[in-house]
């Protein structure tokens, strides 16, 4: 696929996750998916674990929004710059797997995500966001 397709692979993935469509939004990555995210010390392996990672943000942060800032591309390689803004409604999985309790506080947290599209499916990802100041705006920490 061109840098073109993947970019709009990109857009089409930001617009479901918009929408709150989980299985639009998923069925965009392949069944062997591996996503790295700064919250979990283990990569997600599959649809299904990468999934229910959403779900619980959805959960926790049901006005949840992502708003693309720019992406660009080399080869089957995306990068793309975002801010998710939400507020945190629901319980939020903690450490250890204990849930947070909702604190009712919004966020506004800048990500930058790398792509591996093979396919026209997102086969590999990377997301990179400041999860301390996100609890810091979440009132988590003192």
């Amino acid at each position: 696929m061109s840098v073109e397709e993947n970019l709009k692979l990109i857009d089409r993935r930001v617009a479901a996750f918009n929408a709150h469509d989980l299985d639009r939004f998923v069925g965009l990555h392949a069944n062997s998916v591996i996503a790295k995210v700064p919250n979990s010390p283990e990569p997600f392996k599959g649809r299904a674990a990468f999934r229910e990672f959403v779900k619980g943000f959805y959960t926790a942060f049901p006005d949840l929004q992502l708003q693309k800032v720019r992406a660009f591309g080399q080869d089957d390689w995306v990068c793309g710059e975002f801010i998710l803004i939400g507020t945190n409604k629901g319980p939020m999985p903690g450490p250890g797997g204990q849930m947070i309790p909702p604190t009712n506080k919004a966020m506004r947290l800048g990500d930058c995500t790398v792509f591996k599209i093979e396919g026209g499916e997102i086969t590999e990802l990377d997301a990179y966001w400041d999860l301390l100041g996100m609890m810091a705006q979440l009132g988590l920490m003192k």
